[in-house]
C-alpha cells in the first residue's frame, strides 16, 4: 500500500512539471511556476486527502455513512428513498414531542406554533424524494400529505389569532380580559409575573386552541406513529 501510494505520488508530482511544458506561454498573466503550483494544488491535494480518509476508514479510525448528496441541485441517494425519508422523519419526530403531548401549563404556545411550522416545512421538503409510482414510497408520500394537510389547518385556524393576542399581550405587559358583554377589563397582574400556563389561560380562545393542539396530539400518537415509529413512551413518564 505505502509503494502504490509513493508511486502515485510521484507520477501526479511529475504531470505537474510536464503539463506546464505543453501548454503555450502566451497566457496572460501565469508563469510556468504559476501552472506547477496550480497543478499539484489541483492534482496532489485532493488526492492526498483522499488517502488519508481511506486509510482512516480501513483501519477503522473513521466511519463514513453518506445517505444523500445534492450536486449542483441534483439531488444523489444511496439508500431506498423510503429508507432515508423514514430514518429523517424519526430524527426530526424524535424532538418533537408537542406533536404527540401538549402539556398546558409548560409549553409555550408560541414557541409550539414554531414547531408545528418546521414540522410543515419539514415533511414538504423531505416528501420530494419519494416515488409514488411504487406502493411503498406511495404510502409514505400519502401519509406525508395528511401531516402537512392536518398542520395546515390547524395553523390556519389558530396561528394568527394566538400570535396577534400573545405578541400584544407581551409587548403592553398588560392581560386583557374580555367580558360577556363585550366590554374589556385589564388583570391586576403583569404578563411577566405569571408562569406561562396560567397566562395562556387568558387567551380568549383558549378552550378551541387546547382542543386544536389535542386533536394534532391524537393525529400522530395514533397514524403518524403506526409508520414513523418514535419512542412517545418517554414523553408519557413526564
Amino acid at each position: 500500500m505505502r509503494k502504490i501510494f509513493i508511486a502515485v505520488v510521484a507520477i501526479l508530482v511529475g504531470l505537474a512539471f510536464i503539463i506546464p511544458i505543453y501548454i503555450p506561454q502566451e497566457i496572460p498573466y501565469l508563469t510556468k511556476l504559476q501552472l506547477i503550483l496550480t497543478a499539484l494544488i489541483t492534482l496532489l491535494v485532493p488526492f492526498i486527502l483522499l488517502c488519508l480518509i481511506f486509510s482512516a476508514w480501513v483501519t477503522r479510525h473513521l466511519h463514513i455513512q453518506l445517505e444523500r448528496m445534492n450536486i449542483g441541485g441534483i439531488n444523489l441517494l444511496f439508500h431506498k428513498p423510503d429508507k432515508i425519508f423514514l430514518n429523517s422523519a424519526k430524527t426530526f419526530l424524535e424532538t418533537k414531542r408537542t406533536l404527540y403531548k401538549i402539556d398546558k401549563e409548560q409549553d409555550n404556545f408560541n414557541e409550539t406554533l414554531d414547531s408545528y411550522f418546521a414540522t410543515y416545512q419539514f415533511f414538504k421538503q423531505e416528501m420530494a424524494i419519494l416515488d409514488i409510482t411504487k406502493r411503498e414510497q406511495k404510502k409514505l408520500y400519502d401519509l406525508s400529505l395528511k401531516i402537512i394537510s392536518q398542520l395546515n389547518l390547524f395553523l390556519t385556524a389558530y396561528q394568527s389569532n394566538y400570535r396577534r393576542w400573545y405578541s400584544n399581550t407581551i409587548e403592553e405587559n398588560r392581560v386583557v380580559i374580555l367580558k360577556k358583554e363585550g366590554e374589556e377589563d385589564e388583570l391586576n397582574k403583569k404578563p411577566h409575573m405569571m408562569r406561562i400556563g396560567e397566562l395562556q389561560r387568558y387567551y380568549y380562545d383558549y378552550d378551541e386552541i387546547l382542543k386544536g393542539f389535542e386533536s394534532i396530539n391524537v393525529f400522530f400518537r395514533k397514524e403518524v406513529n403506526s409508520v414513523i415509529e418514535v419512542d412517545i413512551k418517554k414523553w408519557e413518564r413526564e
